[in-house]
């Protein structure tokens, strides 16, 4: 009797499973293509389990191989999306595609993202297109929801206070001086007054170094560094995870590269903690870095953040604060080496508007560099290193006249959205800074047009800082240095985790003749 009795349960249990995955795989994605049908959006068929993960990876795969893009050709979106392209040219702005069983609207259509990124933002969610992300990234301020949000902010917003960025700057400063030095080296020690120099690499350690102390503070901790390269390794992981099989649960498999990916996020986060520990067993919790304001806070009140949620603010700066500017800063050097008229003009200005008797650019000295602004908002159009934002409906909820049920995915494909014809006129492919001239709204006829740092309440909360370093950097190369393309250079950007030139930015650098202006 009691066999039998586990028998039966035992197969209503299977039962229960087997209708519950053919709920999810089969039936639902039938379900929701047709609701979506019925009101106008299209897309490409759903695939069982994979949806259109494989039609994606085919078609991305086939357009590298094929694919050469010329240096000054900046509409790269058939090499990092060839399939947003493409389905838009067959279904419209906004049509429906599959993350595996996963159901997810695409759009182009700017009053939507208005929709979701600002005025209707609380029904939607920040979630992660990669699961491997979040290990990169952390569930810091940029990627909480809801309270835990609202908990986050009011701690780690403090860190962008007027007085921090006039500091970001003299710290700015101090480490490009430093690259600036080895680069004159190089200089002396090369062919004709002149080095080839990768300037991908330098910035990325320049930017690594500044972010460190804005997490960390002046303290020189050996852990912080390991900790970042920690997380360049995990990043790398992370982009190969995108050829993944599209199986449900595959992260959690103990594949060798998985368990590589374990090992190395208990190493970043063990460090993050020996530097916790090591600020509360000195007493040094003061202080104006990112770190010791946490701890200032949790001092007070020791339910603000918990030590994991700590750990993964550190996580979430680190990683997105050092990679997202120093692509910028890279993608920044690569357009003015091509367009070396736009070099000068700014070199011109940067001369003019900056005191000789000032080694440090202030925050008032940048305020007057109108051309260096709207030639890093025309780089951050044209190479937004994030080229793609993405939210997920928290329930049933109507966006842009479209009726979204709970858990789908809303991507916006940001470098289709900055090359929109309709919202920036016909020379949306080519580089104009003046553009920018008269402000963003003027730009674009649309004050959202413009999504590098995002929109709305989830807006960057670094973007005062990101525009505070890119400037101060820019302006202090250009004061004494003049730049080309190396004929090395190869233009292949490529969405690794954040735009970057697949193969670095090879220039060719020259010290400019010393003068009254172009003394450090």
């Amino acid at each position: 009797m009691e066999a039998n009795m586990l028998l039966g349960l035992a197969a209503i249990l299977t039962l229960v499973v087997i209708s519950g995955v053919l709920w999810h795989l089969v039936w639902r994605p039938y379900t929701v293509t047709r609701w979506f049908a019925r009101q106008g959006i299209r897309g490409p068929p759903y695939r069982f389990v994979v949806g259109s993960l494989l039609e994606m990876k085919r078609m991305l795969v086939a357009e590298r191989a094929n694919f050469t893009l010329d240096t000054g050709c900046h509409d790269y979106t058939s090499l990092i999306s060839p399939f947003f392209r493409r389905w838009v040219s067959d279904y419209g702005q906004t049509f429906l595609y599959w993350l595996g069983p996963i159901p997810a609207i695409c759009s182009t259509d700017i009053e939507m993202v208005q929709q979701v990124l600002g005025d209707r933002s609380d029904l939607f969610q920040k979630d992660y297109l990669n699961p491997s992300l979040e290990v990169i990234f952390g569930k810091g301020v940029g990627f909480v929801n809801g309270d835990d949000w609202k908990r986050h902010r009011k701690v780690v917003y403090q860190v962008f206070n007027h007085e921090n960025l006039k500091s970001l700057s003299a710290m700015t400063s101090e480490g490009t001086q430093k690259m600036i030095q080895q680069w004159c080296i190089q200089i002396e020690n090369g062919e004709r007054h002149q080095a080839e120099i990768n300037v991908r690499l330098d910035l990325e350690e320049l930017t690594m170094g500044l972010i460190e102390r804005v997490v960390f503070g002046n303290n020189k901790y050996k852990e912080a560094r390991e900790a970042f390269l920690t997380g360049k390794e995990l990043q790398k992981l992370a982009a190969y995870a995108f050829s993944d099989p599209p199986v449900p649960g595959f992260r959690y498999l103990p594949t060798r590269r998985n368990r590589r990916s374990w090992k190395l996020e208990k190493m970043m986060k063990s460090k993050i903690m020996k530097i916790i520990e090591a600020r509360l067993a000195d007493n040094t919790v003061n202080g104006d870095d990112l770190l010791g304001l946490m701890l200032q806070a949790c001092r007070r009140d020791a339910e603000v953040l918990s030590t994991e949620e700590i750990i993964a603010e550190c996580v979430t700066f680190s990683a997105a604060g050092h990679e997202t500017i120093s692509n910028t800063l890279t993608w920044g050097m690569f357009l003015l080496s091509i367009y070396p008229q736009w070099q000068e003009k700014i070199r011109e200005e940067v001369l003019r508007e900056w005191p000789d008797g000032e080694e440090v650019p202030s925050i008032d000295i940048l305020g007057k560099q109108k051309l260096l602004y709207v030639f890093i908002l025309e780089t951050l159009r044209l190479y937004s290193t994030l080229p793609f934002l993405l939210r997920k409906t928290t329930s049933d909820t109507m966006v842009a006249n479209i009726n979204v049920p709970k858990g789908t995915m809303i991507l916006f494909p940001v470098a289709m959205i900055h090359r929109d014809k309709k919202l920036w006129g016909l020379d949306a492919d080519e580089f104009n800074p003046m553009r920018f001239e008269n402000g963003i709204l003027r730009a674009a006829n649309h004050p959202q047009a413009l999504l590098a740092f995002s929109h709305g309440p989830r807006v960057c909360a670094g973007k005062s800082h990101a525009m505070v370093e890119m400037q101060t950097v820019m302006a202090m190369i250009l004061r004494k240095f003049s730049f080309s393309l190396s004929s090395k250079y190869v233009h292949m950007p490529t969405n690794f985790v954040s735009l970057a030139p697949k193969y670095g930015l090879p220039l060719i650098v020259k010290k400019l003749p010393s003068g009254p202006k172009n003394v450090m």
